[in-house]
């Protein structure tokens, strides 16, 4: 399946409208039953899609996490108790959805999400 540009555009930022106005990220393990971190989001959490792209806004951060190690970073809604959107796989190295410089965390670190763009794939045609 081949998806166009303006539909790859419209599912992204369907994505941003899903996450609703206040809604968060949460560093987890990963059977994402332990929360270590709540990183807040900004309103809106990501701007404008671009060619099936969307960039997260601001730079969400938890200045007193929990000791654990996050291998999980899952994207809540903003409703009581929050609903679980999408999930992304975090690690130090090697090809993760997200890269983390420690996902070893103490109790009381700091966590910044300093950058992140999630991506509407095009696909591609099937020839068989």
């Amino acid at each position: 399946m081949l998806l166009a540009t303006g539909l790859r555009n419209t599912l992204a930022d369907a994505i941003d409208t899903a996450v609703g106005t206040t809604g968060s990220a949460r560093f987890q393990n990963a059977g994402q039953t332990a929360t270590y971190a709540t990183c807040n989001l900004s309103n809106p959490a990501f701007g404008a899609a671009a060619t099936g792209v969307i960039t997260l806004s601001g730079t969400p951060s938890d200045t007193s996490a929990s000791a654990g190690t996050a291998v999980r970073c899952g994207f809540y809604t903003a409703v009581t108790g929050g609903i679980l959107l999408f999930t992304l796989g975090v690690a130090t190295a090697g090809t993760p959805d997200m890269t983390m410089s420690n996902n070893v965390l103490s109790g009381g670190d700091q966590v910044d999400i300093t950058s992140l763009t999630v991506t509407v794939p095009a696909g591609a045609v099937d020839t068989t």
